[in-house]
C-alpha cells in the first residue's frame, strides 16, 4: 500500500507530466477537440493538480528553488494583486484568475538549477516534440479542410476554411508560428538526417498554415524572432542600444498615423485601447479587476466599436494588465520581464556555437510571444497555449542557462 501511495505521490509531483497535461488542455479549448462531451472537466483537473503542486512546493519544494533578483518584482506583483482582489475587487472570479496566475508563476514557470542539466534538456525536448506533434496533425487536418472546402460545425462554432480545426484564424496562425520556431530548435538538436528533413518539411507546412490562416498577429512572432537573433548575435553595446531604440521609435511613429488607418491596421484593437486608456486614467493605481473589465471598458465612452472585447479582452496584454490591476502592477510585471531578459542575454553571451544557437532559438520564442501580446491578451490571467508555451519554455531556459550540474 505504501508503495502505491508513493507512486501516486511521485506521479502527481512530477511537473513535467503536469506541464504536458496543462498544455494539452490549453490546446483543447481552442480547437475542435473542445466539442468532445465532458472534455471541459479536464480544466478543473488541471487546476486542482496545479493547486496540489503549489502545496507540495510549500511543504518541501521551496528548499530546492534558487532565488533570483527577477523573482522580486514578480513576487510583489503576486502579493499586491492578491491584496487588490481581497480588498478592492472582492470577487471570487478575480480570486480564481489570481490562482491561475499563481500556478503559471510558480508551477508552470518552474526554475530548478540543481537538477541534472541533461535531464532538463530532455524534458524541454519532450514538451517540444509533443507540441510540434500536435500542430503537425492540426495543420494537416486544417489544410485538408481548407483545400476540400469542407466545414465542420460543433455547437455554435464552424471549423474549416482559414481557421481550420482552431476556433479562430489568429489562434491557428500563432500556433503555427510557434511551431515553426520550435521546429527550428528541434532541427538544430537533431542528429539524424531523416529527422532533420522531417523538421524542415514541418516548418514548410506550418508556414503554409500560418500564411493561409490570414492571422496577422503571427507575423509579429516572425519579426521578433529575427530581431532576437540579430540582437543576440552582435555583442556590441552601441548596436544593441540602437536595436532597443528602433521599436520605441516605430511605436511612436505608428501612433502618429491617422486614427482610421490605425484602426484598420489593428482590426479595431485601437478602439479597445482608447476606451481602456480612459479606464486607466480613472483607476490608475488599482485598476478595475478582471470581473469588471468588460463593463468598465464599455462604459468608458459611447461607442459600439469594441471588437472581441468579451471573448478576447483588450487584445494587448500590457494595456489589459494596467486596466485590470493598475499602472503600478504593470510596472512590476514589466520590470520582471526586463530583468529576466537581461539575465538570459547575459548568460547567452557566455555560450558558444551550437549551444548558443539552440538557446537563442528558445529565447527568440519567448521574445516572439512577448511581441504577439501587443495584439493579444494571452500571457497571464488565463490558461492559453500561448501563455503555457511562454512560461514553460521561460522556466526551462533559465534552468538550463544557469545550470552547471551534468551527471
Amino acid at each position: 500500500m505504501k508503495e502505491i501511495i508513493k507512486n501516486i505521490y511521485d506521479f502527481l509531483g512530477n511537473k513535467l507530466y503536469f506541464k504536458l497535461f496543462y498544455l494539452f488542455v490549453s490546446l483543447i479549448v481552442v480547437t475542435i477537440l473542445k466539442g468532445i462531451p465532458k472534455i471541459t472537466i479536464l480544466n478543473y483537473v488541471a487546476f486542482a493538480w496545479g493547486a496540489l503542486l503549489i502545496l507540495f512546493m510549500i511543504i518541501d519544494g521551496y528548499k530546492r528553488r534558487k532565488v533570483y533578483k527577477f523573482d522580486i518584482p514578480l513576487a510583489i506583483f503576486i502579493i499586491v494583486t492578491l491584496f487588490l482582489n481581497i480588498i478592492v475587487y472582492r470577487s471570487s472570479h478575480n480570486l480564481t484568475l489570481w490562482a491561475v496566475n499563481l500556478i503559471l508563476f510558480t508551477v508552470v514557470f518552474s526554475v530548478d538549477v540543481f537538477r541534472d542539466k541533461k535531464q532538463l534538456i530532455k524534458e524541454l525536448n519532450c514538451i517540444s516534440y509533443f507540441y510540434v506533434g500536435f500542430m503537425f496533425l492540426a495543420s494537416i487536418f486544417s489544410l485538408i479542410l481548407r483545400f476540400l472546402g469542407k466545414t465542420i460545425e460543433v455547437g455554435q462554432v464552424v471549423f474549416g476554411a482559414t481557421k481550420g480545426v482552431f476556433e479562430n484564424e489568429n489562434a491557428l496562425s500563432i500556433a503555427a508560428a510557434l511551431a515553426i520556431v520550435i521546429c527550428i530548435y528541434l532541427n538544430n538538436i537533431a542528429k539524424i538526417h531523416r529527422l532533420k528533413m522531417f523538421w524542415l518539411a514541418n516548418i514548410v507546412m506550418q508556414a503554409v498554415t500560418m500564411v493561409g490562416s490570414h492571422g496577422r498577429s503571427a507575423y509579429l512572432i516572425v519579426v521578433a524572432v529575427i530581431y532576437a537573433f540579430i540582437f543576440i548575435s552582435n555583442k556590441n553595446k552601441y548596436f544593441r542600444a540602437i536595436l532597443l531604440i528602433i521599436p520605441v521609435i516605430a511605436c511612436g511613429v505608428f501612433f502618429e498615423l491617422d486614427k482610421s488607418n490605425i484602426r484598420d491596421f489593428t482590426s479595431g484593437r485601437s478602439s479597445l485601447w482608447t476606451s481602456a486608456s480612459i479606464v486607466i486614467d480613472e483607476h490608475p493605481f488599482t485598476g478595475v479587476g478582471n470581473s469588471n473589465l468588460v463593463e468598465a471598458v464599455k462604459s468608458a465612452r459611447e461607442t459600439d466599436d469594441l471588437p472581441g472585447l468579451e471573448t478576447g479582452g483588450l487584445h494587448n496584454m500590457y494595456v489589459q494588465t494596467a486596466t485590470v490591476n493598475g499602472l503600478v502592477q504593470l510596472v512590476f510585471f514589466l520590470t520582471f520581464i526586463l530583468m529576466i531578459l537581461a539575465f538570459i542575454i547575459e548568460h547567452l553571451d557566455k555560450l558558444h556555437r551550437k549551444e548558443k544557437l539552440q538557446m537563442t532559438t528558445i529565447t527568440s520564442l519567448i521574445v516572439g510571444i512577448l511581441a504577439v501580446n501587443l495584439f493579444e491578451s494571452a500571457l497571464i490571467y488565463s490558461v492559453s497555449f500561448i501563455s503555457m508555451i511562454f512560461w514553460i519554455y521561460l522556466g526551462y531556459l533559465v534552468s538550463i542557462l544557469d545550470n552547471k550540474n551534468i551527471e
